[in-house]
């Protein structure tokens, strides 16, 4: 593993979204905090089926949240899609993480676009990325990121994006940080071929977008039935999926349909407590 290009420290280009091995699993297990067990099934529950661009919308913001708690250095976490002739952000932990994208995709350059073009990781700090991203890296210096971890996401001859972590502390990521995001965005490009598979990149990137924008009635119905059954956000996105599939229903409309039930039933209760 070992490259000559100073902006991946030393790190060669991954060499496809392979599948993932116990052996590869137990190895970085043993370097992290994470038991081989716990990293197994982090993987295996970013592993199912993708059926359409809500459950891959889904996939994305979970892989953010999984690598935002497994890697400690990280204090803004994002998904870069970077396909079809569009470049935005998917999946992100926090405003910081917007803004510091957006800046990179302004100036056209920064880690997590190297990592998604050239399909190598990137592990810098931010005394190390001026001299290569000087317009991108004054932005990242306001917003306090100091360090930069940024994997690729591709299979075969698709690129896809990058998985991006910030940190604002120097040296905040380390060979056994990049180890970990190596096998979550290897897991996360099997998933997101799988959807674009029989599509254009242009119409996979275009459906993945609009997915984003008409989001606001999932995440709605998720916090519904994450507060009436006391269960968690991916718990509640697959009773909403479950729905949708019974009832060859999409999921945008199963969910409008339930916010509008349960608000309804909402409003008769409190109006029965007032009378």
């Amino acid at each position: 593993m070992v490259g000559t290009d100073p902006l991946t420290n030393g790190r060669a280009p991954v060499t496809s979204a392979t599948p993932m091995h116990a052996a590869d699993v137990v190895a970085v297990a043993e370097q992290s905090d994470l038991s081989p067990t716990t990293l197994a099934s982090l993987l295996l529950s970013l592993g199912e089926s993708i059926t359409d661009e809500d459950d891959l919308v889904d996939l994305l913001q979970r892989v953010t949240e999984v690598a935002h708690d497994v890697v400690g250095g990280a204090d803004s976490t994002g998904v870069t899609v970077d396909f079809g002739a569009r470049t935005y952000t998917a999946a992100y932990t926090d405003g910081r993480t917007l803004r510091v994208d957006h800046e990179q995709y302004a100036a056209g350059e920064g880690p997590c676009l190297h990592a998604s073009r050239s399909r190598e990781t990137v592990l810098v700090d931010l005394d190390e990325a001026t001299d290569r991203w000087p317009a991108f890296t004054e932005s990242a210096r306001a917003e306090g990121i100091r360090s930069f971890l940024a994997a690729p996401l591709f299979i075969d001859d698709r690129t896809l994006g990058a998985l991006n972590l910030y940190g604002r502390g120097r040296a905040a990521f380390d060979e056994v940080d990049a180890d970990v995001l190596e096998l979550l965005t290897g897991t996360v490009s099997r998933a997101i071929g799988e959807f674009a598979r029989f599509k254009s990149a242009r119409d996979a990137a275009e459906a993945l977008q609009r997915a984003l924008e008409t989001r606001a009635p999932i995440e709605q119905a998720k916090g519904m039935l994450m507060a009436l059954h006391r269960i968690d956000a991916h718990d509640a996105f697959q009773l909403l999926r479950k729905q949708s599939q019974t009832t060859n229903t999409r999921l945008r409309d199963v969910a409008v349909d339930l916010v509008g039930r349960l608000s309804a039933v909402h409003d008769s209760e409190a109006t029965e407590t007032a009378s």
